[in-house]
């Protein structure tokens, strides 16, 4: 009574408002939307979900109630369940909504009540008996209490998660379709044409070789521990008790085999798709639920694919329902070569697949003996193969098993799913990232190459290549600017570091950074030499100057320089007789006014006729030339020694900190020596 009260009252208002010229908005009226008292639930939006509507009614016929759209993972607090004509009921909710607190409906078929799970000391024993890594947990807890039958069987394969990487990685074993994000597809040799900017394709309809942070998010099972995803661990044996005709049509739901009208005919019988694939199912040993989502995997929701059109030019009347030997070779399509297979005779599988049952059967059987009876025996392991391993793997596209998991999820009944004993096999590697590999999600062209690179009248060295990232060039005295000059090889960001540059004497390093649109850098460096003058005039005042550091005038080198001394104690030890002053510069000829001096660092007495004399400081043991003699310097002598890096002829002298026979493991040994605080090195 207390309803039809408000029914009345909604009424009369809207009347009231409409002869008074007031104008209606135009969201359906609905009886059932008012506020609710109180919460009796969470709820979030199905993980595979994306594109859900929110409506202030339970009306789906009009775009005008729609309020907002949400995506997977979306969380709302549940007020009540209104059940309509529909096959699903709708959910009255409470969400955050543009700074406000807003209620709405979302219908039951795509959401999910979160049920909060609480302390089970049985589960824990059992995971902990399963050694199932804790990053594992949560997400089994949580299926847990929605799904507390449900068995989860921890598989340690005893295969390390980098081997398996690298292997998944292989190029040609896991593709991403070319529309994706670029974060999804590779960029390594051979997987990505840098001077046309586009991905290669290994199978025909445009699928490439898929990213390895993609593969990485695939392969961790972690990420598909939600009551949508579990289904790829689902095992795929037939099991009369769980798999049934309506599951089927669950599973078939909205596809082209719903309502087809195709000829199904079989041994004298007609079948349903329905009906057919649960013959399939038995005479294959396999889940028809999974010979479902598999042809629709294969051929699209709405069975586009041309193996099952049977309308192929020399090939009508075959069909390919699972896409069996559909694959890109000797100068046929992937089609093509999947009916050649279909048409080959082979009593054992039915073949010739001349109709579609016997492709429906036929194929199942192919996946029975070839796969679910030899142990990959899941949708994951049907992708990811660790019984041979790697090379006997069902499908190449990397995320089949996450879209293949959304349509064996609803091959079950929420009653079902509550009731069964529901067993998953869930893969665990050894050596597992600390915590799931997230999926990437950058995007934008990855090309952050250079066409061509040059400084304006000049040869850089070496000749540029778009690979190559260091270059050189030396230039005389006279020369005080240069001006850089790029091109991108594709469709860049941006470039910095180009146009006109000045020149000290001395080296000049200048990077130029290519910004791919992905967000990528890559930088190319150069560095120009300006030589000193030649010749310089001789000063008009004689110039001489003494010291207690050892000064080789041939070499024109400085060395007996205590470690730790300031810029001002070196030019306090050098006495300069005549019109003239010494400074000191670094290796890249910028003046030093404070600090420490280190190897590389030039002492130059300069007068106003200019450069008189200069010497290049050589302090013992400071190898890398930041006037200390630590760690680091081991570091850059062991790299050397190894040949990973290449020291200048001022670096190698103070690497010889014995003086003798050049740079050897007692030099070495020296340094660690005066790390250590044993033995000083004398300067």
């Amino acid at each position: 009574m207390e309803r039809w009260k408000k029914v009345i009252i909604s009424l009369l208002l809207i009347l009231v408002m409409t002869f008074s010229g007031i104008v209606l908005n135009t969201f359906v009226f609905n009886p059932e939307y008012v506020k609710a008292d109180e919460i009796i639930g969470k709820g979030e939006v199905n993980a595979d979900v994306t594109g859900l509507r929110i409506r202030t009614s339970t009306s789906t016929s009009d775009s005008s109630n729609i309020i907002t759209v949400v995506n997977g993972g979306f969380g709302f607090d549940i007020y009540d369940k209104v059940y309509t004509s529909d096959t699903y009921y709708w959910y009255k909710i409470g969400f955050d909504y543009d700074g406000s607190y807003t209620y709405g409906y979302i219908s039951g078929e795509f959401v999910h009540e979160v049920i909060v799970y609480e302390d089970d000391t049985d589960f824990e024993e059992y995971l902990e008996k399963q050694q199932f890594p804790e990053s594992y947990k949560e997400g089994l807890r949580n299926l847990h209490a929605r799904y507390p039958k449900w068995v989860f069987v921890a598989d340690h394969i005893g295969k390390d998660w980098n081997e398996v990487v690298e292997n998944e990685n292989a190029i040609g074993r896991s593709l991403i379709h070319e529309s994706s994000i670029s974060s999804w597809k590779s960029i390594e040799e051979g997987c990505y044409d840098w001077d046309s900017d586009r991905w290669i394709v290994f199978d025909s309809g445009g699928w490439v070789q898929a990213s390895s942070e993609l593969v990485q998010y695939a392969l961790d099972a972690r990420n598909f521990l939600n009551e949508t995803n579990i289904f790829m661990f689902e095992r795929l044996s037939y099991n009369s008790n769980l798999h049934t005709q309506s599951g089927i049509s669950n599973v078939i739901r909205g596809t082209f085999m719903s309502d087809s009208g195709h000829d199904l005919s079989y041994n004298g019988t007609r079948y349903t798709y329905a009906s057919g694939l649960l013959k399939a199912g038995q005479e294959s040993g396999v889940s028809p639920y999974h010979l479902a989502s598999r042809i629709i995997q294969e051929q699209g929701s709405s069975g586009y694919g041309g193996s099952i059109s049977g309308t192929i030019s020399g090939y009508e009347g075959y069909y390919n329902y699972y896409n069996q030997g559909a694959f890109a070779a000797n100068g046929q399509g992937a089609v093509v070569n999947g009916l050649i297979y279909a048409k080959r005779y082979d009593e054992e599988t039915l073949r010739p697949w001349n109709s579609r049952m016997l492709s429906i059967i036929g194929g199942a059987k192919i996946i029975g003996k070839n796969y679910i009876n030899r142990g990959q025996d899941t949708i994951y392991y049907e992708k990811f193969d660790m019984v041979s391993p790697y090379w006997h793997q069902y499908m190449t596209n990397i995320l089949a098993a996450r879209s293949e998991s959304v349509s064996a999820s609803r091959a079950y009944s929420d009653e079902i799913k509550e009731n069964t004993a529901l067993v998953f096999t869930i893969p665990v590697y050894e050596n597992m990232p600390e915590s799931a590999c997230l999926i990437p999600e950058g995007d934008g062209s990855p090309n952050n190459l250079l066409k061509n690179l040059e400084i304006e009248g000049y040869t850089l060295t070496p000749s540029f290549s778009k690979y190559t990232t260091e270059y050189t060039l030396v230039v005389e005295n006279d020369v005080d600017t240069i001006q850089i000059w790029a091109d991108a090889l594709g469709d860049v960001d941006s470039i910095e570091g180009l146009g006109q540059k000045d020149l000290a004497v001395g080296d000049n390093v200048f990077d130029i950074d290519v910004n791919a649109g992905n967000g990528t850098t890559r930088t190319y460096t150069i560095t120009v030499a300006r030589k000193e003058k030649d010749n310089p005039p001789s000063p008009s005042k004689p110039i001489s100057f003494t010291s207690d550091y050892t000064f080789d005038k041939d070499a024109h080198t400085v060395s007996g320089i205590a470690l730790g001394s300031t810029i001002q104690d070196v030019v306090e030890a050098v006495h300069i007789e005549g019109d003239a002053v010494l400074k000191v510069y670094d290796k890249n000829d910028i003046e030093k006014t404070s600090g420490i001096i280190g190897t590389g660092d030039v002492l130059k007495i300069v007068s106003d006729d200019g450069i008189f004399d200069q010497f290049t400081a050589i302090l013992y043991g400071d190898v890398n030339g930041d006037g200390e003699i630590d760690l680091l310097d081991m570091a850059e002598l062991k790299s050397s020694m190894l040949g990973w890096i290449d020291l200048s002829d001022i670096y190698l002298k103070a690497a010889d900190v014995n003086r003798k026979d050049g740079v050897d493991l007692i030099d070495m040994a020296v340094i660690k020596w005066h790390i250590l605080g044993m033995e000083a090195i004398v300067q």
